[in-house]
């Protein structure tokens, strides 16, 4: 009986190994794309208070009673293009106010 569970554990000794080295791969891909969309996120966030910014700058600058709009264009390209499918990606924010 002993015999047969030293062997049993004997046979199993790599499956740990095994199993960690399939899963780092899921774990680190899921990171990384957790990361990767946190700085999209970042770039559209930056974009919009830029657009803002932009906006307050004209109206304060102007003189007068205006509409303004602007817009902000950003192409993002990801840390590694060659895993993603879209390798670039087009931001796009927009501010408008008008001024009475």
């Amino acid at each position: 009986m002993r015999k047969q569970t030293h062997l049993r554990l004997h046979r199993q000794r790599g499956q740990a190994l095994v199993e960690t080295a399939l899963m780092m791969w899921v774990i680190i891909t899921v990171v990384f794309f957790v990361f990767e969309l946190g700085w999209l996120m970042y770039t559209y966030s930056v974009l919009a208070d830029a657009a803002n910014e932009g906006v307050r700058y004209a109206i304060v600058h102007s003189g007068g009673d205006n509409r303004v709009r602007v817009s902000v264009t950003y192409t993002y390209i990801p840390a590694l293009p060659q895993f993603i499918t879209a390798p670039t990606m087009h931001s796009f924010a927009e501010g408008r106010m008008v001024a009475q």
